[in-house]
């Protein structure tokens, strides 16, 4: 039973950095946009995670499959991976900059661009490739165990 709650942490966590790599590229995209909806720049979005709390059913499968460890203590875990707790506007300035023949320049020719450091999403896209890579990598090896095991009860 453990070994399937393994896979669903994985699985949470390839889900978790999907949406991480979505929103990435999404501030990417938009790094030149002076206007939005709502007339004002593009503004960078951050995804945050949390912890994802097990739901009622695996605690308990979890609890009666381990119901005391060596010590007598009990071995219930009650997280179970990650989740995209909330996707945030950053709250950093948005970049002045002097133009005054582009469309959205103000009164005194300065237009405001999206506080998005393209530099800084690369970097966020490489950490969320890696992470989601290394998360392959154990699904990849917990693959292989299931394979080896079932090989053994032949």
């Amino acid at each position: 039973m453990a070994f399937l709650g393994s896979l669903d942490i994985v699985g949470s966590a390839l889900s978790a950095e999907r949406t991480r790599m979505d929103v990435t590229l999404q501030n990417i995209a938009n790094a030149n946009t002076t206007r939005t909806e709502d007339g004002t720049p593009y503004r960078r979005q951050q995804v945050v995670f949390e912890e994802r709390e097990l739901d009622f059913e695996t605690a308990l499968t979890q609890a009666e499959a381990n119901a005391t460890g060596a010590s007598g203590a009990s071995r219930t875990q009650t997280k179970g991976g990650v989740r995209v707790a909330d996707v945030v506007e950053s709250d950093r300035d948005f970049l002045s900059v002097y133009d005054p023949t582009h469309p959205d320049a103000d009164e005194n020719g300065y237009v405001l661009y999206p506080n998005v450091d393209t530099t800084e999403e690369m970097l966020d896209m490489m950490t969320s490739t890696n992470a989601y890579n290394a998360n392959l990598t154990v699904l990849s090896v917990m693959k292989a165990m299931i394979n080896k095991t079932l090989e053994a009860g032949k």
